[in-house]
């Protein structure tokens, strides 16, 4: 016991020093209280479900303890994960610990808020919706966009059965045809409509742009 205690003698004072002046330099500090923002991230959502409400995005902690811990967590804020992996239809509520936060110590929560956050599950529902162009801008002089042809032509678009209902088309992002002389093939993306929790797929088209030349205008009748 002796030999393992006078064993390399000189690193282990130098290692309790250290760790007597870290803890007088905690304790001899100042006490904060921060208020820290925490991401929530969902995860292990199954594939024939779809979350069918809005869920927190972040969870607000007050904490309070000394000024450099807090800090220190504050700056590198732990995100609370929401494993939704093997969860049926229904809601789930997942509750906000502060044995979540591993935190360090000589910090305490003051307060949580949301402490519980609400998940709930709908089956997802799939149909067929067809692909619609959004053109931007004009082809070149003496020409214009006759047609545009996509491929696929439709898409299968899945989410909850209330928000499919109306939905017969996906439009694209805008598609840019400024100064086009002739008929070109884009890669299109998809645009899901604001405010649904729709998934495509896929989720870009090849798009057939066809340019043709302007018909010209009918010559104005010759005065009598």
């Amino acid at each position: 016991m002796l030999r393992w205690i006078t064993q390399n003698w000189q690193l282990k004072l130098i290692s309790l020093a250290i760790a007597v002046f870290l803890w007088a330099l905690v304790v001899g500090q100042e006490n904060a209280e921060v208020t820290v923002k925490m991401p929530v991230v969902v995860s292990g959502l199954p594939a024939d479900m779809v979350v069918a409400n809005q869920v927190a995005s972040e969870v607000e902690l007050r904490l309070y303890g000394p000024q450099s811990l807090v800090r220190q967590v504050a700056t590198r804020p732990q995100a609370k994960q929401l494993d939704l992996t093997g969860m049926g239809t229904g809601e789930h509520t997942f509750q906000v610990v502060p044995e979540d936060l591993n935190l360090p110590p000589g910090v305490e929560v003051v307060r949580i808020s949301p402490a519980r956050l609400r998940v709930q599950l709908a089956r997802r529902y799939s149909r067929k919706a067809a692909v619609r162009p959004v053109i931007k801008g004009n082809p070149a002089p003496g020409c214009e966009v006759s047609e545009v042809v996509f491929k696929p032509a439709e898409v299968t678009v899945s989410g909850l059965q209330a928000e499919l209902t109306d939905l017969d088309w996906i439009w694209t992002v805008p598609l840019e045809v400024t100064g086009m002389k002739k008929t070109t093939t884009l890669k299109a993306n998809l645009r899901p409509p604001d405010g649904r929790a729709i998934r495509l797929n896929p989720s870009t088209v090849q798009a057939v742009i066809h340019i043709r030349p302007r018909p010209a205008a009918p010559a104005a009748a010759e005065e009598k």
